[in-house]
């Protein structure tokens, strides 16, 4: 716990630690068969044979659960969204603030030019944009690109509902960052707000999260675990 009181949330949201021991309680069921430390082979097995509850994959779940599962993989000749290209990046270990920062709008939205996209389609790739690139920030100590998230995350807030038909709850430790970190206390409870909705919705279907919902939550808790941004 810090000790620092200036570092700690208001009194009425949640502290890391408490929204961390709440996202365990959802995903330990959800995760129990995945092979988190099995060998290098057998996390590629699953990687290359994972889909949802639905059979549905992804052009991202490749490079995320690289990421999770500390491997690395070649990507793919063509690579197009946002999202895909932050994860690929993210992936390869290197997390490169320059090659990051040529990819994303300047200010507001990550993705340049978007508002001709479908609100779905939209929001699904900002969130999984916002996601890889709060890693890219911290794992590269870019203080120019975790103001950039939190720019995102607060525009967010304010423009695209976190229950755009998605269901995913990519960047929820963006938004629990910005709660406990903004100075403004109108932005800081919104930002709890989309948090807590990520999470929420992420369990609709099925009472706790799904598979993949489980495994971006696991990485939020263990990025709020280990980042620790700076204000």
């Amino acid at each position: 716990m810090p000790t620092n009181h200036e570092n700690l949330p208001p009194p009425h949201l949640p502290t890391s630690i408490q929204w961390i021991t709440h996202i365990h309680a959802l995903i330990t069921h959800p995760l129990a068969d995945v092979p988190f430390t099995a060998p290098d082979a057998q996390k590629r097995a699953y990687i290359n044979t994972f889909a949802d509850e639905y059979a549905n994959r992804r052009l991202t779940d490749r490079p995320f659960l690289a990421h999770l599962f500390n491997l690395t993989l070649d990507p793919p000749t063509t690579i197009n969204a946002l999202d895909q290209h932050l994860w690929w990046i993210v992936q390869s270990g290197n997390f490169d603030a320059h090659a990051a920062h040529t990819l994303i709008a300047p200010t507001g939205a990550l993705i340049p030019n978007s508002t001709n996209l479908a609100i779905e389609y939209r929001t699904m790739i900002e969130l999984g944009a916002l996601h890889a690139l709060w890693l890219i920030a911290n794992r590269s100590n870019s203080s120019d690109l975790i103001a950039r998230c939190f720019d995102a995350a607060t525009w967010h807030t304010h423009e695209l509902q976190p229950d755009n038909a998605i269901n995913r709850p990519w960047a929820t430790q963006v938004f629990i960052a910005l709660s406990q970190h903004s100075t403004d206390a109108q932005v800081a409870h919104l930002a709890h707000l989309h948090a807590q909705t990520l999470i929420h919705n992420a369990c609709v279907n099925l009472a706790v999260p799904d598979i993949l919902s489980a495994l971006i939550l696991k990485d939020a808790a263990d990025q709020l675990t280990n980042d620790k941004p700076q204000p």
